[in-house]
């Protein structure tokens, strides 16, 4: 995977999932596109302004989806970071040493849960902290972990905020930002022929991020946006939006 200089990817392969006859996802039918940043978004290597001693021992944290509206994220995530580490220390560990592993919940924006964490984890001298899910809980933590010196590195933040953010240069990602997946989904619904669009997005930093990067490319490629609407994912129903939508159409 190639990154940019602020700890991003430059190229990202996404999965265009698809319906068969019988109203099911056919893996059959999916479909890989390749999206690229343009040159005018990559940026020399950020130095980190941050110093902070070790103590010879690799300690990684993690603020993953253990509650939340992301808790079906966490377990893979979990799992993921408990391989890396079995791992590493089978093929033995770091300077000589097992790295270490504490894990903390990072919950959503909805609680304070991240936050708790992080000073949890800080607090027992970690070196690294794995996550969060979330764009929106990263954006509560980034400040807290990185002016510690310590690195954050995301699996699945894509918030475009995070591109350019104020981080030491020690927050990392590799899920691609915003602004490789929307153009992405934008040129799906402009190469099916589609004339016009309704965009519902999820009132989060990754819902409305994405929601304006789709709309700018459907706006440059002529498509008709009829409206975005922001929901609120605690709403009792969404019947007004869906109602909304049929109405446009």
């Amino acid at each position: 995977m190639e990154f940019n200089g602020n700890g991003e990817p430059l190229v990202a392969s996404y999965g265009v999932l698809q319906f068969g006859d019988d109203n099911r996802l056919d893996d059959s039918l999916t479909e890989y596109v390749t999206a690229e940043a343009s040159p005018e978004a990559e940026v020399p290597l950020q130095e980190v302004e941050v110093d902070r001693e070790g103590n010879g021992t690799l300690k990684i944290g993690t603020i993953l989806p253990e509650t939340g509206s992301l808790a079906f994220l966490g377990p893979p995530e979990f799992a993921g970071v408990e391989l890396a580490v079995a791992d590493v220390n089978a093929a033995g560990g770091v300077l000589g040493a097992d790295v270490e592993l504490e894990q903390g919940d990072s919950g959503d924006t909805t609680t304070d849960t991240a936050s708790q964490t992080v000073d949890r984890l800080l607090a027992a001298n970690v070196d690294a902290i794995i996550g969060a899910a979330s764009s929106g809980v990263s954006l509560t933590v980034i400040d807290k972990i990185t002016q510690a010196g310590v690195i954050q590195f995301s699996p699945a933040n894509t918030s475009e905020e995070l591109s350019d953010y104020d981080d030491k240069g020690l927050y990392f990602r590799n899920a691609p930002p915003d602004s490789l997946q929307g153009p992405t989904v934008a040129n799906l619904v402009v190469d099916d022929g589609n004339s016009s669009a309704y965009i519902l997005a999820l009132d989060d930093a990754y819902g409305t991020g994405l929601a304006d990067s789709v709309e700018a490319t459907l706006n440059e490629a002529g498509v008709d946006v009829l409206d975005k609407v922001i929901y609120d994912p605690r709403a009792a129903n969404f019947d007004s939006e869906v109602q909304a939508i049929a109405d446009a159409d």
